[in-house]
């Protein structure tokens, strides 16, 4: 913020002394104007000085909404800044014919209107999985959200209005595609901050929160799928191939493809939960610490994993919309149904590890050895009490190595 405030006094002191300059040697208002806008010079420092005024527009209005950035929030800005600076380099070749000072004012402006949009999404994962957060912060983010729909529409109408009065391609296409995108964008981190405040006033007992999340975010995925379609069929046809949309349309498609594919997992896993993973006892919730790991509050009611570890049912089927695996040892929740040849099918067996290692090894020493399961080699010794303590605790014990055991 300091580095901003001195670029943005050094530059408004030369603009001043260009304009003084203009004044000086000209006299008269319009001589005044033409000069500033054929110097070169002149046109490079009010064209700077303009960039200031955003970037100082541009974080009050981050002051206003957000307050201080959080590392993590900053580490996203950083990240893809670059990205898309690169994106609207490879887009301005396309539009290069077009290319003007009002062109490069709206390349700046959709640029700083989008790290705002970054800025909300990381704002409300960081709200959604904070416990306690004051009014204030909810104030703010819905001010922000509502405020950058206002201005993602703003440009949108008139983007779609320029289009429609010429009737003819231009860069208009460009912003409107682009804030159309941001414009569902920020609609889904709205109505999936609605999501999060509905559960928390139903003190998280809305199951079916994860379900319409899930449906949310396949739903946004395939509207913007759809607009890169349309979009890069119309760059296609009116100035040719658009480099820059192919690894956007790329990565849009295989994450609407891995969504589907994901949900259709959890709903085969989520549709027979009560067969699939057995009540815990009351003894099974004695011998653990009975805490839901996953919102760390007391279990009275859990369900069983494979792997023996006990969850909150709505937790567990939350949880299960995001990954398959169990939070606490990351065993499969569900092993393959080619079984014991993958990887993950092992995670359901580990009671049976030392048993299994002892008998292979009795096996293959031949006859005279069958008192190996009383004088255990050491290596076998501590998977046995490792499994044990596993069973009284329900926590994951160190893995043995990949000799004895396919993990």
């Amino acid at each position: 913020m300091m580095r901003l405030r001195t670029y943005a006094g050094l530059s408004l002191v030369t603009t001043l002394a260009v304009i003084y300059h203009a004044f000086n040697s000209r006299g008269q208002f319009y001589p005044v104007m033409v000069y500033l806008s054929t110097s070169k010079i002149s046109l490079v420092l009010l064209l700077n000085m303009g960039l200031v005024a955003m970037c100082i527009l541009w974080q009050l209005t981050k002051r206003l909404f957000l307050g201080s950035l959080r590392e993590a929030e900053v580490e996203r800005l950083n990240e893809q800044s670059w990205r898309e600076v690169m994106e609207i380099l490879f887009a301005i070749t396309i539009f290069r014919q077009e290319f003007s000072v009002p062109f490069l004012a709206m390349v700046t402006a959709l640029l700083l209107i989008k790290a705002l949009h970054w800025l909300a999404q990381k704002r409300v994962e960081y709200i959604e999985t904070t416990p306690s957060v004051p009014k204030l912060a909810h104030v703010r983010i819905v001010s922000f959200l509502g405020f950058l729909l206002l201005l993602d529409s703003l440009f949108l109408y008139s983007s779609i209005k320029f289009l429609i009065q010429t009737r003819q391609a231009s860069v208009s296409i460009f912003f409107a595609f682009e804030y159309m995108i941001l414009a569902t964008t920020t609609v889904s981190t709205f109505v999936k901050y609605v999501f999060y405040v509905s559960d928390m006033l139903m003190e998280g007992q809305w199951e079916k929160k994860a379900v319409y999340t899930f449906y949310l975010e396949l739903i946004r995925d395939l509207l913007h799928l759809s607009m890169y379609l349309c979009f890069f069929l119309v760059i296609f046809m009116n100035y040719g191939v658009p480099l820059h949309l192919i690894r956007e349309l790329y990565e849009t498609f295989r994450n609407f493809k891995i969504r589907v594919a994901d949900y259709l997992r959890y709903r085969k896993i989520t549709s027979n939960m009560n067969d699939r993973f057995p009540d815990a006892t009351p003894e099974e919730l004695s011998a653990s610490d009975a805490t839901c790991i996953i919102c760390r509050e007391e279990m009275t009611l859990a369900k069983k994993l494979i792997c023996g570890h006990l969850f909150h049912v709505h937790c567990l089927r939350s949880w299960l919309e995001r990954q398959h695996t169990c939070p606490t040892c990351r065993a499969l929740v569900v092993p393959p149904e080619n079984g014991a040849s993958s990887s993950g099918g092992q995670h359901g067996t580990w009671s049976d590890a030392p048993r299994q290692g002892s008998s292979t090894s009795s096996t293959t020493q031949g006859p005279g050895v069958e008192m190996a399961t009383d004088n255990l080699t050491p290596h076998q010794a501590r998977l046995q009490a490792a499994a044990a303590a596993a069973s009284i605790y329900e926590k994951s014990y160190v893995y043995p190595s990949a000799n004895t055991l396919v993990w």
